[in-house]
């Protein structure tokens, strides 16, 4: 069945932090359950781990989207890279997300040039509407002259 792709990743995403939940869930269960401090480290590197899976798929999904933005308003950014700030790469899945910090940058230039774009388009709106203003003014004076 076809679904619309925000559509697809909004249920992408919600159907991870559902998986998120009931792993949550069942390792509270098992640290009740844990007697020393070993078994407690066990069952908190097995959430971390079981986790990750999903918070790598969600990261994923946001970068994916968010780059899909960026590309459609011509917005540069940075590629993914070993060395670079912005860019990390998953442990589970091996894919490139964006950092907190990458993910700031990218937003904010996706919002300065909407702004921009914003600005120019309101720009040429102020003078359409100056130009039609004129064409009417200069249409009145010309119907009172010339008489009905």
């Amino acid at each position: 069945m076809w679904m619309p792709l925000r559509i697809k990743e909004a249920v992408e995403i919600a159907r991870s932090r559902r998986a998120i939940r009931r792993i949550d869930r069942a390792y509270d269960v098992e640290l009740a359950k844990a007697k020393t401090a070993n078994d407690r480290e066990n069952a908190e590197n097995g959430r971390h781990w079981e986790t990750s899976l999903h918070v790598d798929a969600i990261e994923a999904i946001k970068t994916r989207r968010l780059l899909r933005k960026a590309n459609s308003l011509d917005v540069p950014y940075e590629y993914p890279s070993e060395t670079s700030s912005i860019w990390e790469r998953s442990r589970q899945l091996h894919t490139w997300h964006l950092t907190t910090i990458g993910y700031s940058e990218v937003r904010k230039a996706i919002r300065l040039e909407r702004r921009d774009r914003r600005e120019s388009a309101i720009t040429w709106a102020g003078v359409i509407i100056g130009i039609i203003g004129s064409l009417t003014g200069l249409l009145s004076v010309w119907l009172s002259v010339r008489g009905p």
